[in-house]
C-alpha cells in the first residue's frame, strides 16, 4: 500500500513540474521610404522563439488588396524555406520550415507586393495574426509619401497556456492526492 502511495505521489509531482509555456513572436516591418504606384514593396518578418526550439511554424498576414497584391514570400535568416498559402481576400498563411530546429530572433521572411494604389496618402496595409485565431491585430500603417515608417507590430504571444487556470488544475489535483493520502494512512 505505502508502494502505491509512493507512485501515486510521483506521479502527481511529475504533474506539478512546471515547464515553461511555449511563446512565440512575430514582428511586421514595413518598407520605408517614399512608394509608388507599381513598384514592388518588402515586408519583412521578424521571429522570437523566446528560448524554444522549433523546425516549424506558421503565422498569418492580411493585406489590403484594393492597394496592394501578392508577388512572392522568402525565407530570412532563420528557417530553410517560407511559403505562401494565398487564401483569397487578403490572406496568406506563412509557413516556415527547417531542417534543423530553430531557437532566437531574427528574420523570419520577406513578403513582396506591389504597390497597386491609385493616389498618394497613408493607409493601413498590412497585418500579422495568429491562424488559430481571427485575424483582428491592429494593421502596420505603410506611408505612401516621404513620412517615417511605422515601428514594428507586436504580436500576442501564440501557444501560451493561462497560468491562472493552469494553476488551478494543479492546486485542485494536490488536495485530490492529499485527501487520498489522508484516507489510506488513516486506514493504516
Amino acid at each position: 500500500m505505502k508502494r502505491f502511495l509512493t507512485v501515486l505521489l510521483c506521479a502527481l509531482g511529475f504533474m506539478f513540474y512546471a515547464s515553461s509555456a511555449f511563446a512565440l513572436t512575430f514582428d511586421l516591418v514595413a518598407p520605408s521610404g517614399e512608394l509608388t504606384r507599381g513598384q514592388d514593396v518588402k515586408f519583412t518578418v521578424n521571429i522570437n522563439t523566446e528560448g524554444s526550439s522549433i523546425a516549424t511554424t506558421t503565422v498569418g498576414m492580411t493585406y489590403e488588396t484594393q492597394y496592394l497584391e501578392y508577388v512572392s514570400a522568402a525565407p530570412g535568416d532563420t528557417f530553410t524555406t517560407v511559403t505562401a498559402n494565398v487564401l483569397g481576400d487578403g490572406k496568406l498563411l506563412l509557413t516556415g520550415v527547417s531542417t534543423a530546429p530553430y531557437s532566437g530572433s531574427g528574420v523570419f521572411g520577406y513578403v513582396t507586393f506591389k504597390l497597386i494604389a491609385t493616389g498618394p496618402g497613408t493607409t493601413k496595409l498590412c497585418a500579422l495574426y495568429n491562424p488559430q485565431t481571427s485575424p483582428t491585430v491592429a494593421p502596420t500603417a505603410v506611408p505612401a509619401g516621404p513620412t517615417s515608417p511605422p515601428a514594428p507590430t507586436a504580436l500576442p504571444k501564440t501557444g501560451q497556456g493561462d497560468s491562472t487556470a493552469q494553476g488551478a488544475i494543479l492546486a485542485s489535483l494536490f488536495f485530490v492526492a492529499a485527501g487520498v493520502s489522508l484516507f489510506v494512512f488513516k486506514k493504516t
